[in-house]
């Protein structure tokens, strides 16, 4: 690579917004912080673990959701009450002791910056369901904006907002327009499909996120609601568009150096100082590297664990609940063979699947590092360097092939089942959890994926073993869909054991606090 290069435009202002940002974090006011006590920390943080892996949600979205369930459980969206002024700070301590804030590091004003936000944004719940807006959606937008506008209040930061405004510039600078638009208005919306397929494909953003951010970088008024309404309608179309997609599947396969670059700035606060030597830069980039093939292998055996947790979960609260039951009143008893080969069963393909998961090479180190430095020292219109879109049209031949591929496959399984001895519900539960399992390998193999640029060929058995399994996946996607929006596992948490959960622990807390004011009196 050549040595002593100056940065490009997008790498200047890149550099220029880091320096921003870290001036903000290190900003100082000498403030006290809110400091939480321990009682029933251990308890709270326990129930969050079962709870996540109910969800299998991305970790980074993991703060979210639980702001989310917060609001959901304690602010009305059914009458126009006054919440509590103490409702901030509950939040703060809830979060605390769940393990998704570190303690005496919010600040007294935090809490006063939370009520604001609350009191916001239920305020303009009500005045959307007056404007006529759907129930379900204003509430929806509600939390959305709720739960985001309070991590960003509890955990403020620039960086990822000066990362996403040079990832959208690079890929407008290097992806033709004409390849992704259809129609005229495909045209009007691609720079905001564009911003959001950013978000999805890098940051695995999900629609509350993208929602939140557009809102600030639009700097929408919610003075006028109606408009208020149309905006953020606008977002739910795009952000589901056939547009936002196709872009993300092209930001998906070749995004790997820009998921680098990210973690590059969130690991080093001097990021903004070595980007001004192409030298330095190139040597921080290619340890960065190595580090995130080693955070990759970590990541895959936290996501086994967390996948076998959550199909054990599952498949024992549906065992209990319909298998269980079927048995007993079909056959008078329990037939235990079914049973455990689709309880075992998900989880051995998922540990086997594991052990063909393997780290992208050297060249592909290498091969990222050239892409980075031209993206930060070159010029991207004129580079070589960027893999461009191709069209995917192939013969009808291949439909129906792919079609029968699946009936073949699920003509099989379903042979095998029935020399099994598996009845109809037994047959449909490993349908279920066999298409869960490769859906869930499927999303550990994204891991490896999102660290390739230069892609491996499979092997044969790779190759057997995926067109064996495709049909799964594809099943177990539709499912995970359908799953996300009924999620009966975490609904039964949410209603049985969280709410009642956070009650007692509230008022244990209280008792706390008054039993150390009474002893204060003495």
């Amino acid at each position: 690579m050549t040595s002593h290069r100056t940065l490009n435009n997008g790498g200047q202002q890149l550099r220029a917004q880091l320096v921003a940002a870290s001036a903000q974090l290190s900003d100082d006011d000498n403030q006290q912080y809110i400091n939480v006590a321990g009682v029933g920390g251990l308890v709270s943080t326990a129930y969050e673990q079962l709870r996540n892996a109910a969800e299998y949600a991305q970790e980074h979205l993991l703060i979210q959701n639980a702001i989310r369930r917060f609001y959901a459980r304690n602010l009305s969206f059914h009458t126009h009450t006054e919440f509590s002024k103490t409702l901030a700070e509950e939040l703060v301590i809830e979060l605390t002791q769940s393990g998704y804030l570190r303690n005496n590091t919010q600040p007294v004003n935090t809490v006063d910056k939370l009520n604001k936000v609350i009191r916001r944004h239920y305020d303009n719940y009500w005045r959307l369901k007056n404007a006529n807006t759907n129930d379900d959606t204003a509430r929806n937008w509600t939390l959305d904006l709720l739960s985001l506008g309070s991590e960003d209040t509890l955990a403020l930061t620039d960086l990822q907002s000066a990362y996403l405004q040079f990832a959208y510039n690079h890929y407008k600078d290097i992806l033709p327009k004409d390849f992704f638009v259809t129609n005229n208005t495909e045209e009007s919306n691609y720079e905001v499909s564009l911003y959001i397929a950013v978000h999805k494909a890098l940051l695995k953003s999900d629609l509350a996120s993208v929602r939140y951010d557009m809102q600030k970088l639009y700097k929408v008024s919610d003075e006028t609601i109606n408009d208020y309404a149309r905006f953020h309608q606008n977002i739910d179309e795009v952000f589901n568009s056939d547009l936002t997609g196709r872009i993300v599947l092209h930001i998906n396969k070749y995004g790997a150096p820009l998921r680098v670059l990210r973690s590059l700035i969130q690991d080093n606060e001097d990021a903004s100082e070595f980007m001004a030597s192409s030298e330095q830069f190139d040597a921080a980039y290619s340890a960065q590297i190595k580090r995130e093939y080693g955070r990759a292998e970590s990541k895959l055996s936290r996501g086994l664990f967390k996948s076998i947790l959550f199909l054990l979960i599952t498949k024992s609260l549906i065992g209990l609940i319909i298998e269980v039951p079927y048995d007993l009143y079909l056959t008078g008893e329990i037939i235990w063979v079914p049973l455990l080969l689709n309880l075992l069963s998900p989880v051995a393909y998922l540990a086997f699947l594991r052990l063909g998961f393997q780290l992208p090479g050297s060249a592909n180190a290498r091969a990222m590092s050239v892409y980075a430095e031209e993206m930060m020292y070159g010029d991207p219109k004129s580079s070589s360097l960027y893999p461009r879109p191709r069209d995917m049209r192939y013969p009808i031949g291949f439909k129906i092939a792919y079609a029968a591929l699946f009936m073949l496959v699920f003509g099989l399984v379903t042979y095998l089942l029935i020399i099994l001895g598996f009845n109809l519900v037994q047959g449909v539960m490993f349908f279920v959890f066999m298409a869960a399992a490769s859906f869930l390998g499927f999303r550990l193999s994204r891991i490896v994926r999102e660290l390739e640029l230069v892609v491996a060929k499979p092997g044969i058995l790779m190759t057997l073993r995926d067109i064996i399994f495709t049909p799964f996946t594809f099943l177990g996607k539709w499912i995970s869909d359908k799953y996300q929006k009924i999620n009966i596992v975490a609904l039964v948490l949410d209603t049985f054991i969280e709410m009642p959960l956070k009650t007692v622990l509230r008022l244990i807390r209280q008792w706390t606090g008054f039993i150390d004011d009474k002893r204060d009196n003495f």
